[in-house]
């Protein structure tokens, strides 16, 4: 009995030691990877030392150019980085990452936008969202994208981190879970950085809007949107993908649809920019939601 004790005794001083050795390295053993640059802003990769870059794998498709790093400790894959690039006709740019963790362990990692350095940030959470119908969609955390940064001519709307995995319903759908949503960084010497944990075996998605014309027309046009937005949530669209919108789906006898998300289609009838006065956002959204967007 007094063997098999020390022996328990000892594995958990092992694990103990090996998670924290883990932790550490997450915390505090850090180096950052540039993964994107053009005239005015850089995105770079901040993550534990003890995980490695590829080579990038570059391809060109359509409106998209993809790059592809893959992941890897002590030379074991343990998921994927990828960068989507796409200019729409109206010479708006959308930038979408996903990060895969394909591994058994969580690490931290921060997807940071470089040289923002005088620009002007305009919320678009000034106040808290009005919830979904719950007796139809139940929950929904989400909320609007993170706000507007504007430098010299340029304008980036930058939307939050989404945090989930891969789910199959009992009607064989597949859709996404909702784990985390991360709608808060820091912003310190020009850096943007989104900071957030990712567990094993899940994903995270984030993106942003690029223009080298306003958005809006008028920033009071502008206002109007953000508060008819957080009072009417299924008219916007936060959770945006390379394979197009995500949102909140139904409830159904299925408990796992608590926070599950899915395509647009699910709900496009509800989703019109009709009455609203013409801007390049509306067109953007519009494209987005379209056919024009299904690769």
């Amino acid at each position: 009995m007094a063997n098999v004790f020390r022996k328990s005794v000892i594995l958990t001083l092992v694990v103990f030691f090996m998670v924290l050795i883990i932790f550490t390295l997450n915390m505090f053993l850090k180096d950052e990877v540039e993964v994107y640059t053009d005239e005015e802003m850089t995105l770079a990769v901040e993550k534990p030392l003890f995980i490695s870059f590829s080579e990038q794998s570059a391809m060109e498709e359509g409106r998209d150019q993809t790059t592809v790093y893959d992941l890897s400790v002590l030379g074991m894959e343990i998921g994927t980085y990828t960068l989507v690039e796409r200019t729409l006709e109206n010479d708006v740019t959308l930038l979408f990452e996903e990060v895969t963790n394909t591994g058994w362990i969580p690490y931290a990692l921060s997807l940071n936008v470089k040289n923002l350095d005088g620009a002007d940030f305009k919320t678009w959470n000034p106040e808290p969202a009005k919830r979904l119908d719950e007796e139809v969609y139940g929950s929904d955390p989400t909320r609007n994208p993170y706000g507007v940064f504007t430098k010299a001519d340029r304008e980036i709307l930058q939307g939050n981190v989404y945090v989930s995995r891969d789910l199959q319903l009992g009607n064989g759908d597949w859709v996404k879970e909702l784990r985390h949503e991360i709608p808060e960084y820091t912003l310190e010497e020009g850096v943007l950085a989104k900071a957030y944990w990712l567990p094993p075996k899940h994903q995270s998605e984030t993106w942003m809007m690029t223009a080298q014309e306003p958005l809006f027309e008028t920033e009071e046009a502008e206002d109007e949107w953000i508060a008819h937005s957080l009072q009417n949530r299924l008219d916007q669209l936060n959770w945006l993908t390379p394979a197009g919108p995500f949102v909140k789906l139904s409830l159904t006898d299925d408990l796992r649809t608590q926070l599950a998300y899915g395509d647009l289609a699910k709900r496009s009838e509800e989703l019109s920019f009709d009455n609203w006065e013409p801007s390049l956002f509306f067109e953007t959204m519009q494209l987005i939601s379209g056919d024009s967007m299904q690769q």
